[in-house]
């Protein structure tokens, strides 16, 4: 009995605190997405004064959006991956900190060119929490597949 017991593998906290903790992470991002992008949904529900991507999305230049919009889902399924412990996550979140470094260059050149904050989110600030935060998950996610935690 003890040695099928010390045959399982045993699931780590921090592979569920980082899942969880990115899952919010994206999710959030995804529901103020979807809220910026469909009109239906912003006459239904009005979101409070820190929260609400509309006019952000709505001065972004079209490359730039789709490097958020691939950041954001792309990295909410290798979140949510990251929650379920499967190693398929290292490779899902790889693509979405790719996307992520695609749109901190646009919030680099934006910052150069002197833009100031676009609906109220500065651009550059947006771009780098959206890279650290899918940086630190696939570091994390690369880290616990090597170790066999993951």
């Amino acid at each position: 009995m003890a040695d099928a017991k010390s045959a399982t593998k045993q699931r780590s906290f921090f592979v569920t605190l980082f899942g969880v903790v990115g899952t919010l992470w994206f999710a959030l991002h995804g529901f103020e997405y979807v809220h910026a992008r469909y009109d239906a949904l912003g006459g239904l529900l009005i979101l409070p004064p820190p929260l609400g991507l509309r006019p952000f999305f709505a001065e972004l230049p079209q490359w730039s959006s789709i490097a958020f919009t691939v950041t954001i889902w792309v990295g909410l399924l290798g979140a949510f991956l990251l929650l379920l412990g499967d190693r398929a996550s290292v490779f899902i979140l790889s693509l979405a900190l790719l996307a992520a470094f695609v749109a901190l260059i646009w919030g680099v050149l934006a910052f150069v060119q002197g833009a100031g904050p676009m609906g109220g989110i500065d651009p550059l600030f947006f771009a780098a929490s959206q890279t650290a935060v899918t940086g630190g998950l696939w570091l994390y996610a690369r880290t616990a597949k090597r170790y066999g935690t993951l």
